[in-house]
């Protein structure tokens, strides 16, 4: 397929999912940089030639960030630190002892920050009281809107992944809030408050301060579950938009483990087995699995082990608390997605749901991968057209497709 740009109330969405990298992982990453727009495909088939293990991604995109910074490419600058930030290990340091993760987190947000203030007007940000920290909500809101949206990111998130959401969601006339919570961006980087599933908190204290109802709230990745979490126990939240599914966390990644999976769910019980001796250094000797656990080290609370984490992450799911959901519910899936395995079993899961909307996005549609990443224009589409017809009343009834 030719590279394709999509115009969505004036902002650009690239349309294609390619094989840049060999490596599934930095692949994706440089999908998204491309859905986004921030390099051509030519860019990044050059970028991803040149990039053979994650240190390699790491010292590019830092010399690419700060060559685009000189030159006044404030997107671009911005999306680099991200890149080199995403994948730099959570306790590394640079030469003068300090935390090289967030120094460059503090980079790339100035730098998205400059550029979408700048690009949007009506953009505003405010921290708003939350047990002992702030939660950053950017906003932007507009004349007569035709309702309310409250976003929030995932596992690994910050605001500034996504901002593009609101002026995409104001410009079709609504309000719309973007918050971090716990253990997302800001919240995690400057005030350490690590992430709960108990996301009806932070949620609320949003809903509070703004004094918001009938919301349609959309949680994106991980976000699937912490908004399937807020929506069972906030009836201010009319309609919930699961961008995309997340019905078992733990689940999906042993899913991926083939055979394997069966020996490793048992020893996720068995912390004192002497095999998690033998599974720790491998973990340790592959950067990938070292990046992975030490992220979840830092976001999550006192996780110190491979085996706390896994067995941390089964709280991350909505088999028990889907039946709460009495909202309107869309269900957004790739086919090629790792949690879509669990598709049909979260659709069947909403019993109460006043109704059910599924949407299993195809490679055909450039949309099956994780979060639509190759066709963003299309999820986006896709999410108001179902928000319009539920507030319009078009519709009644459940629609389990």
């Amino acid at each position: 397929m030719e590279s394709v740009k999509i115009m969505k109330n004036n902002i650009a969405f690239n349309v294609g999912y390619y094989k840049f990298h060999e490596d599934e992982g930095l692949n994706f990453q440089l999908n998204r940089f491309y859905t986004y727009g921030a390099f051509s495909r030519d860019e990044l088939m050059a970028i991803a030639g040149k990039i053979d293990g994650f240190e390699k991604w790491i010292s590019l995109f830092r010399e690419m960030g700060e060559e685009a910074e000189k030159a006044k490419e404030t997107l671009k600058a911005a999306t680099c630190y991200r890149a080199a930030q995403f994948y730099t290990l959570s306790d590394e340091k640079d030469a003068d002892g300090n935390s090289l993760k967030h120094l460059l987190y503090d980079k790339c947000v100035e730098l998205y920050n400059d550029y979408y203030f700048s690009s949007y007007q009506n953009l505003k940000l405010e921290r708003i009281p939350f047990d002992e920290c702030e939660l950053p909500v950017y906003y932007s809101t507009c004349e007569n809107p035709k309702g309310t949206i409250v976003i929030h990111g995932g596992y690994d998130s910050i605001s500034q992944d996504f901002l593009v959401m609101l002026s995409y969601y104001t410009d079709r006339n609504y309000n719309v809030y973007f918050f971090e919570g716990p253990g997302q961006g800001e919240v995690l980087m400057h005030h350490d408050v690590r992430m709960t599933p108990e996301w009806e908190h932070c949620t609320g204290a949003v809903l509070d301060h703004f004094g918001l109802k009938d919301v349609t709230l959309i949680g994106i990745s991980l976000g699937g579950y912490l908004a399937t979490r807020a929506a069972a126990y906030d009836r201010r939240i009319s309609r919930l938009v699961m961008f995309d599914l997340i019905y078992d966390f733990y689940g999906a990644i042993l899913s991926k483990m083939g055979s394997f999976g069966r020996i490793f769910d048992y020893l996720t019980h068995h912390p004192k087995n002497i095999l998690w001796k033998w599974l720790d250094k491998k973990f340790d000797e592959k950067y990938f699995t070292k990046w992975l656990l030490l992220q979840g080290y830092s976001i999550y609370e006192n996780i110190h082990t491979p085996c706390e984490y896994f067995n941390h992450i089964r709280v991350y799911n909505t088999r028990d608390i889907s039946k709460l959901i009495t909202q309107d519910t869309l269900v957004l899936a790739g086919a090629g997605d790792l949690y879509t395995v669990y598709y049909q079993e979260q659709i069947d899961a909403l019993v109460n749901a006043r109704s059910v909307t599924g949407r299993l996005f195809t490679e055909a549609e450039h949309a099956d991968h994780h979060c639509q990443i190759g066709n963003m224009g299309l999820a986006l589409d896709t999410i108001a057209e179902w928000i319009e017809e539920k507030t319009n009343g078009e519709k009644s009834g459940s629609d389990r497709r």
